[in-house]
């Protein structure tokens, strides 16, 4: 059989087996990118050698598969420069640079001292010296996989504060870590071994090209009004990037990082470029997830060793702690401090190419820390998205509905009666019976609990500060229980920004006005889209808890109220 057709046929084998897999997995409350990978390592050479069963793609076959990776990677990272936004940046301020710092320190320092005390004592000092393996397995930890965590975003329909700091901590994470890694290949290893490019052209070389190919693409897409055009205006432009930092053999993924970042702070449109990544790309990351399963070295878990372990289990507990601290330190709340750590431990791409990069700049002893990354890549890859679905499910800010409705689908019979009815009123035939309708779920199903809030006693700059930078058109205020007060709206304050002696008196329980459009928890869906059809200008319901005396619940949106009419 020609080669080719033997790719594509094990291409179509990957896609059907991944629908399959990915619905059963996600039946046993995993992430469906568990299921792409598991599908991929069963596919991949590594598991069949291992056991002993016929491989469906041969290293050959991810060879020429692998530009389709290159491909997904690319739109990976644009996506992740297009959440790193400047709004985001100044609503939280100095806050979000704090979480970051005290998340990286600690996971590098924790990582760095303990691979250096145990490749010291138990190591081969000879060949490379415990200080150079620190420091670079130091690193390489600090380094989160993009893809995993923002599709089980994608997946969750994950929404609210926790979401959109771990967003923008993985662009800053991966940002530093590559930026890092530079440094530390020009400094501490001898020049014969790195790159022809300086280290000035290595840093600021990705970022120009990302920065002008970013500029140029906002110019271009004012010009744009269709979904297909935007569609090839990113391709070609992201595609563009990587292909050109190829060329001067530069950090592909600093270019497209910077290229999405100033493409979503220059555009107009970039939440409709946004929208049409999403519209393309899921098909290319459930290969690009695959491809991974299959490329992941399953036999280098034995040879990881005590420094593997090492790298493994304080990356873990520093991702963790740092978080931890880091989201205390900054005046986060308790939701981001409980649950930002696990989010953050999925790690893959950028660790697998900077440990791929100093294997070929360092020959021999960074072949050796390559084997550790690799070993341990297979253990985050694997359970990384479980995490990721723990910490969002548990912030509160995954709907209930959103994992009822998927772990409930129709059966094989009736799909078949579907079809068959379906087809028979294609035909002419009267149609059968209808589904349940949507109106009866109930409102705790859909809110999302995790919620932005003002305190009663809050300055009023801070309250400007906060409400500037909402998602929604009111801000809940509460007490120091929690117990809903009113809302606050910018057209309530706007007259006071000229008043800076007023100002400078006022805090928000002067400003709140009380609010009776609310939902509770037990009320149906049915009854909330009567009470948005009656109050039009409301984007959204807070929802209290009768028992508790009107403590706040959560937040039900107009959007999530329609999505689930539509999804069921």
């Amino acid at each position: 059989m020609d080669s080719s057709i033997y790719t594509f046929a094990a291409a179509a084998v990957l896609f059907l087996s991944a629908l399959f897999v990915g619905r059963a997995v996600f039946q046993w409350h995993l992430p469906r990118v568990t299921g792409y990978l598991l599908v991929g390592l069963c596919a991949g050479p590594s598991l069949s050698h291992l056991v002993g069963y016929p491989t469906l793609l041969d290293y050959a076959d991810l060879a020429r598969l692998e530009p389709v990776s290159h491909i997904a990677l690319t739109l990976i990272m644009l996506a992740i420069g297009m959440h790193f936004q400047g709004e985001h940046l100044r609503r939280w301020q100095h806050r979000i640079a704090a979480l970051s710092l005290c998340e990286i320190g600690i996971t590098f320092t924790a990582v760095a001292i303990a691979t250096t005390i145990t490749h010291f004592f138990f190591g081969d000092v000879e060949q490379i010296a415990p200080l150079q393996v620190g420091l670079f397995l130091g690193i390489i930890s600090i380094a989160t996989a993009p893809a995993a965590t923002l599709l089980v975003i994608r997946e969750y329909d994950s929404a609210g504060p926790v979401t959109d700091v771990v967003r923008t901590l993985i662009g800053l994470n991966n940002l530093v870590c590559v930026l890092l890694f530079n440094v530390a290949v020009f400094s501490l290893l001898p020049p014969s071994n790195t790159h022809s490019n300086t280290l000035l052209s290595s840093l600021l070389l990705p970022p120009a090209i990302g920065a002008v190919a970013g500029f140029a693409m906002s110019v271009w897409a004012e010009r744009l009004r269709s979904t297909s055009e935007e569609q090839l205006l990113i391709l070609g432009g992201a595609i563009g990037v990587t292909a050109l930092c190829d060329l001067l053999t530069v950090d592909a993924m600093l270019g497209t990082f910077t290229c999405g970042a100033v493409l979503a702070n220059a555009s107009t449109r970039d939440r409709e470029l946004l929208a049409s990544i999403r519209q393309l790309d899921y098909p290319l990351y459930v290969l690009f997830f695959a491809l991974a399963g299959a490329n992941l070295h399953i036999e280098m878990l034995p040879q990881i060793g005590l420094v593997g372990a090492a790298y493994v289990l304080l990356r873990t507990a520093g991702k963790l702690a740092g978080c931890l601290l880091g989201a205390r330190w900054a005046g986060f709340g308790e939701r981001h401090e409980k649950w930002t750590g696990p989010t953050m431990l999925a790690q893959a791409g950028v660790a697998i190419g900077l440990s791929s990069t100093l294997a070929e700049v360092w020959p021999g002893p960074g072949q050796m820390l390559q084997t550790v990354v690799l070993g341990a890549v297979v253990i985050f890859e694997l359970g990384g998205p479980i995490a990721v679905r723990l910490g969002l499910v548990h912030a509160g800010e995954v709907p209930v509905l959103t994992l009822l409705a998927r772990r409930a689908p129709a059966g094989a019979f009736e799909s078949l009666h579907h079809v068959v009815t379906h087809f028979r009123q294609s035909l002419g035939v009267p149609q059968g019976h209808r589904l349940d309708h949507a109106g009866d779920i109930l409102v705790e199903h859909v809110m999302r609990k995790s919620v932005d809030t003002i305190r009663t006693d809050t300055n009023f700059n801070e309250v400007l500060h906060l409400v500037a930078h909402s998602r929604y058109d009111r801000f809940p205020v509460v007490d120091r229980e929690d117990r809903f007060e009113g809302v606050i709206a910018y057209e309530d304050i706007r007259d006071m920004l000229f008043d800076p002696y007023t100002s400078n008196l006022v805090i928000a329980a002067d400003l709140v006005k009380p609010l009776s459009l609310i939902a509770f928890p037990q009320q149906t869906l049915s009854e909330v889209l009567d009470m948005f059809r009656e109050h039009p200008d409301a984007s959204y319901l807070p929802v209290l808890d009768q028992a508790d005396h009107g403590r706040l619940l959560g937040i039900l949106s107009q959007n999530d109220v329609l999505a689930a009419f539509r999804r069921i």
